[in-house]
């Protein structure tokens, strides 16, 4: 994970310290053993990247190390990188019009502090926090006989993350999602962060969720091994017991495949992907043309898919699935002044979209590798479907 963001992270820590350090010696001084403090905390920090970026693994095991990391970043460096910038900006501008006000150091102070606030109460309170949203989802084409069908739609679990103190969550979540009574229930990816044994601790509650028509689910980028190091066979076979567990829940899971749901002579088709688009890999593509093999021209279908950004990019040209339920982007995890991360990387972030009287749903998630969330509260979705 540090790996992929090395240069960024040395940076992060390197050129605030200098700038500060320049800065404080200058105007006040500062003694020898000070300046060898302040160096050796700066020091004991990089190689510690080094030392993450280093690791085989996308996240090394156990991820303690991992996680504290981040959180000192988000409490020390962060907050001191603002600080800084804000400082050379206000200077830098205080000296073309000649003006010796502070407010840059000003403005720095109060972000930095806000940054801290958002890591510790993201962290300790945000994370695990989720609630059940309502959804009423209309269309012509939905057959009459499922008028008021009702399902249950959570996402990106991410089970390493709630282990020890935040276990506790995941029969919260499964209490909610039964407490609705859904006619099915669909999770759309990333169970586990890295591996195949954060969810063995989890098994006996998640196995506890149940719907008349099922639980069904599809894979994430994280389900697959392609954050884990070692060789092929051994990956293949973490990734077969990621399906295995989920198949021991009693989870349906569609890859690349579809189920028919009926009521009465009505019946809809729900569909699942692939999910292992990202990084080239080798397998694990998200292929719609045979996910819906055998669909009949005019059938009213769902399509489970991971990534939105697959919706605009192979479900609208490619097929007519009338409804498409995604997660993957967790909301962004953080949101300030109404806008997050991935507000600028995604056209379809969080909530539902329409594109030619066709519909995407993005689910915000429960969880995160980065076990942190900020105003952006995790979700499960009950969508209730009317015949219009």
């Amino acid at each position: 994970m540090i790996a992929r963001a090395f240069p960024l992270f040395i940076l992060l820590i390197l050129v605030p310290d200098t700038y500060l350090y320049m800065r404080i010696k200058r105007k006040w001084g500062m003694p020898w053993w000070c300046s060898v403090l302040w160096w050796a905390v700066t020091f004991a920090l990089l190689t510690f990247t080094c030392w993450l970026a280093l690791a085989p693994d996308f996240t090394p095991q156990p991820d303690t190390p991992l996680m504290t990391y981040l959180f000192v970043i988000g409490v020390f460096v962060v907050p001191k990188a603002l600080y800084a910038l804000c400082s050379w900006v206000g200077r830098r501008i205080g000296r073309r019009h000649r003006n010796r006000r502070k407010w840059g150091s000003w403005i720095g102070m109060v972000l930095g502090l806000f940054s801290i606030y958002v890591t510790v109460y993201g962290t300790f309170w945000g994370f695990g926090d989720f609630g059940v949203y309502n959804v009423d989802y209309e269309s012509a084409a939905l057959p009459k006989g499922f008028d008021g069908y009702r399902v249950a739609v959570f996402s990106d679990i991410h089970l390493g993350s709630f282990s020890g103190r935040k276990k506790h969550v995941i029969g919260e979540l499964v209490d909610s999602i039964n407490a609705l009574h859904p006619d099915a229930v669909f999770f759309l990816g990333d169970i586990q962060n890295t591996r195949p044994e954060e969810i063995e601790e989890h098994v006996a509650q998640l196995s506890r969720l149940s719907a008349p028509d099922g639980v069904y689910s599809i894979l994430g980028n994280h389900d697959y091994s392609k954050y884990i190091s070692g060789r092929r066979g051994d990956r293949m076979a973490a990734e077969k017991k990621t399906r295995d567990l989920q198949a021991k829940m009693g989870w349906r899971l569609l890859r690349n495949e579809h189920v028919v749901l009926h009521r009465g002579a009505d019946s809809i088709v729900v569909a699942g992907m692939e999910g292992n688009e990202e990084w080239n890999t080798d397998h694990g593509y998200g292929r719609p043309e045979i996910a819906l093999d055998g669909v009949g021209e005019g059938a009213f279908s769902i399509m489970l898919l991971h990534n939105p950004k697959r919706w605009r990019q192979h479900i609208l040209p490619d097929t007519d699935v009338q409804l498409t339920l995604s997660g993957h982007t967790h909301g962004g995890q953080v949101k300030v002044l109404g806008f997050s991360v991935t507000s600028f990387g995604y056209t379809e972030s969080e909530g539902m979209y329409e594109s030619g009287g066709r519909h995407l749903y993005v689910n915000r998630g429960i969880g995160g590798l980065i076990p942190l969330r900020f105003n952006v509260k995790g979700e499960v979705t009950l969508i209730t479907m009317h015949h219009r």
